[in-house]
């Protein structure tokens, strides 16, 4: 039931930060807060979604700053918006729960992560929330293989930060997570 939850979540903090962009960003890192209460591992949850979100911060800064992406909103501190930040902290919470089945399917990862993650980033394109700076296509393309390497990328990121998280908070099931990596 966590995951169905973690699923429908992420998709209304989807919508609210594409229509809404700025304006509702801490009511989702609300909904944040509240997620990391409720897991099992509060600790390792906020390792992983830290390393994963920062992970899709680099990536999306770089992209901004090479002027793939194209932010509304004058005074940003960062080549992304807040907005952006917190979907991908959004994002990588659902990596241990609703998403937790593509850790072990690598190819099947990168598949959806080259599909639902360009779609993702055309839909708050066509939503306004970002325009594409090198046309459609190309973009489109680009977006594709970044996603289909990432999806995998983040996976075993997950799992290696999750592996260390319990060692140093002298978790047990350090050695099971050892042995799968």
């Amino acid at each position: 039931m966590f995951k169905l939850i973690n699923f429908i979540g992420f998709q209304a903090c989807w919508w609210l930060l594409i229509l809404f962009e700025d304006q509702y960003w801490w009511a989702v890192a609300g909904l944040l807060v509240a997620h990391v209460f409720f897991v099992r591992s509060s600790a390792v949850e906020l390792a992983v979604v830290a390393v994963v979100a920062l992970t899709g911060v680099v990536i999306d800064s770089l992209l901004a700053l090479s002027g793939v992406y194209i932010f509304s909103g004058a005074g940003q501190f960062l080549p992304i918006p807040m907005w952006l930040i917190v979907l991908w902290l959004a994002f990588a919470s659902t990596i241990r729960h609703s998403l937790a089945y593509l850790s072990e399917h690598y190819v099947l990862a990168a598949f959806l992560g080259a599909v639902g993650g360009t779609l993702s980033y055309i839909g708050g394109m066509k939503l306004g929330a970002v325009a594409f700076g090198h046309g459609f296509y190309a973009t489109v393309i680009l977006l594709g293989g970044i996603w289909a390497c990432l999806m995998p990328v983040i996976f075993l990121l997950s799992q290696r930060v999750e592996a260390v998280t319990e060692r140093l908070i002298g978790n047990d099931t350090f050695q099971i997570t050892k042995e799968k990596l």
